[in-house]
């Protein structure tokens, strides 16, 4: 799985473009890191544990899968047995997780019941401030997990072809830096596993102060808020570990490097370029705001976009997406993936993809462009706000990346001063000198 942010100001960036800028949420505060979405007409409660520590975080910064494995040792009991998961004590409960490069989410549902919401949301409580305080794994139910994620990983190395490009890219672009790396790990990596090892990386950063808490259904605040008085309260406040060293294995220098792939499962060649750059950034918050609004540019319909331009005008290509991988205050990985045509050269495409930057600086975004985007998501966040399931899933997003709460209540007005002359210092990174691969996934004759 690809990694996505390095700093706390590149996860408000990347979150805001799935968080939808609601000017005000339905959420209520209940403490530090508490938070509640009621809804009365909910038929489910649900639990959310985020914990600000993924892949990148593990010891020597190398992404070796082991929070990844923690994430599966979570589920076992002190028994051996699944008594973490809630299907054991809600016959139609639903329990997952997933490991990211900066957080590992967990989260749990049961069925409102009539009567017991308060009493079956204490159960779940009870759970993660059990798992909290500790991890006691026997050995054989640690040997059977490490077994669970070698069939994952044998799963995943055989079922995505894209996946083993992007990856192949990463190692190109950044060699040392666990974004590079997938957050399942290699099979050597999964063999060397150990409950020790799982539990140092638990000490180090599954702290009350370095998570969040998501409650939702049909629950009141007064109810929250004593559950998380006796169970989330107690448990001890930790000093995480700082993260600077991230920052001093970024790599910035130059490279124009090729990355090209022969694979029987190819159905079309398709081209991926990534590209590192540098830009000016007095506000890091700000300027992820106005990047929204300018990938979302880039990614629409809108005359002068990708699709605009490759697709529809010139058809070079079938289809066109562009990403970004914030990673830093004041840097930028973006990636251009492109499905080409019969006709279409990669060695054409790359070249074409570099002038549409070079001539979308020159121009810019049209000032009309962006305020018409800026109204789009305003449309969507009317939405969000009258959905509290829809709010649970936004908020559950910006905290999977590192964004803090108080950010989090000032990006509707950061989103009304995103202008079009704001994006001018990213567009001349996009289309200036940086560390670049290019990548070419062929059919295999």
């Amino acid at each position: 799985m690809r990694g996505w942010v390095i700093s706390a100001v590149a996860g408000a960036w990347a979150a805001f473009a799935h968080a939808g800028f609601a000017l005000a949420g339905p959420e209520v505060k209940i403490g530090d890191n508490v938070f509640l979405l009621p809804d009365p007409k909910a038929k489910v409660i649900t639990l959310w544990m985020v914990v600000n520590a993924g892949c990148r975080d593990e010891e020597g910064g190398q992404c070796a899968g082991l929070a990844h494995y923690l994430e599966h040792l979570m589920f076992i009991g002190r028994d051996g047995k699944q008594e973490f998961n809630t299907a054991q004590v809600f016959a139609a409960g639903q329990t997952n997780a997933f490991t990211s490069m900066q957080a590992t989410a967990y989260y749990q549902t049961a069925p409102a019941r009539e009567g017991q919401v308060v009493a079956d949301l204490e159960k779940l409580f009870d759970r993660y401030s059990e798992r909290l305080r500790g991890i006691d794994i026997a050995e054989d139910a640690a040997a059977r997990e490490r077994n669970v994620v070698l069939q994952e990983f044998n799963f995943r190395k055989s079922d995505s072809v894209r996946r083993n490009f992007y990856t192949a890219m990463n190692k190109k672009l950044q060699p040392d830096h666990p974004i590079s790396q997938p957050v399942i790990g290699s099979k050597e990596d999964i063999a060397a596993f150990s409950v020790e090892k799982a539990k140092a990386f638990h000490q180090r950063w599954y702290a009350k102060n370095n998570i969040n808490f998501l409650v939702y259904g049909p629950v009141g605040a007064d109810d929250v808020k004593a559950l998380a008085a006796k169970y989330i309260d107690p448990l001890p406040r930790k000093k995480v570990p700082s993260r600077a060293w991230l920052d001093a294995r970024r790599s910035f220098e130059p490279l124009d490097g090729l990355v090209s792939v022969n694979d029987p499962e190819a159905q079309r060649r398709e081209v991926l370029l990534e590209k590192i750059v540098r830009y000016e950034d007095a506000d890091p918050l700000q300027t992820g705001i106005s990047n929204a609004i300018l990938f979302d540019y880039l990614n629409s319909q809108i005359k002068g976009s990708l699709q605009d331009v490759f697709v529809e005008n010139r058809r070079l290509v079938s289809q066109i997406h562009v990403s970004v991988t914030p990673i830093g205050a004041g840097a930028m990985w973006y990636s251009v993936a492109a499905t080409l045509e019969d006709a279409t050269t990669p060695e054409a495409m790359k070249a074409e993809i570099a002038a549409y930057f070079a001539n979308l600086e020159k121009s810019g975004v049209e000032a009309s462009v962006v305020e018409r985007l800026k109204k789009r998501r305003a449309s969507s966040n009317q939405e969000i706000d009258k959905d509290p399931q829809k709010s649970l899933s936004a908020l559950q997003s910006w905290f999977s990346n590192n964004s803090s709460y108080a950010d989090w209540l000032t990006r509707g007005e950061r989103l009304a001063a995103v202008t079009a002359p704001g994006m001018a210092p990213v567009l001349k990174a996009m289309a200036g000198p940086g560390r670049q691969v290019f990548g070419v996934l062929t059919p295999q004759k």
